[in-house]
């Protein structure tokens, strides 16, 4: 008898020797693999870590199970072992696509960023341009308000012909006028030099030819102001009114609509129409 219980006893530690090297295999291959797996993707591993754990819990039960010689309950833990390795492998490919998912994603939102930073970049140089034209422009309206400030200006500016009789008890009325009279004022501005003014009195005929007798005119570089007669008014920052009289050509004296331009100097300040009719 006691031959035959150390015999048992011995071909018994033999088999749990054995079961024990295979589980001993067995788990060093799911290791192996596992550490492959999480050299290959971070996220595979993240995906597929909650079953792993299950299998660690399970060979951590077949421990308990070796030590207590449950010879049944390590077979069960095997094959339990050997399924989670199956389903282990039939998912491994599934969190690559989800991967690719992800890699296509991130792929998409820094092409998305890199767009978007081009586009700033873009805008700031549209405002940066925008700003420097604003500026200029607004320099030259600065400058052109200034320019109106120092600026003369005729107001209240009218016109009529006048016949000059030769006889005074002469009836005349269908003669043609010989002088226009212009009359207007010079706007007072603190911003204008005193002093006496050149002024310059140009009249254009319905044909638009200018009237000019003595065909007098100015001249500066290539600007040629043609004008039909001058005056001299002295300005102190006031009001000033002043009247002249022009004298008309007779061929170009034609019944219809005539412009009275004022002129200081290549300035024009004031403009009007006088109708003959």
């Amino acid at each position: 008898m006691p031959f035959k219980k150390r015999t048992f006893i011995k071909i018994s530690f033999t088999f749990l020797t054995f079961l024990v090297l295979i589980l001993f295999f067995g788990y060093y291959n799911i290791c192996a693999k596992y550490d492959a797996l999480l050299d290959q993707s971070n996220t595979e591993n993240r995906l597929l870590q909650n079953q792993f754990d299950e299998i660690l819990k399970k060979y951590d039960s077949l421990n308990v199970v070796l030590e207590k010689k449950e010879v049944v309950a390590v077979e069960g833990a095997i094959k339990n072992a050997l399924e989670d390795s199956k389903i282990f492998n039939q998912n491994k490919n599934k969190p690559s696509n989800e991967n690719k998912t992800l890699e296509k994603q991130i792929y998409s939102l820094k092409s998305k960023i890199r767009e978007d930073s081009n586009e700033i970049i873009s805008i700031n140089g549209n405002i940066t341009k925008n700003k420097k034209i604003l500026s200029q422009l607004e320099s030259c309206k600065k400058n052109e308000s200034k320019a109106k400030h120092d600026k003369l200006n005729a107001i209240n500016l009218n016109a009529r012909g006048v016949k000059i009789l030769s006889d005074l008890y002469s009836k005349s009325r269908d003669k043609k006028i010989q002088q226009i009279r212009v009359c207007f004022t010079l706007e007072g501005n603190e911003f204008v030099r005193n002093g006496n003014k050149q002024l310059y009195v140009q009249v254009v005929n319905p044909k638009n030819q200018i009237i000019s007798i003595k065909d007098t005119y100015l001249e500066l570089d290539d600007i040629k102001l043609i004008y039909s007669a001058k005056m001299e008014a002295m300005y102190n920052k006031k009001d000033v009114d002043v009247c002249t009289y022009v004298d008309l050509e007779a061929d170009k004296t034609i019944k219809g609509k005539y412009i009275i331009n004022i002129y200081n100097s290549f300035s024009k300040i004031g403009s009007t129409i006088f109708e003959y009719d």
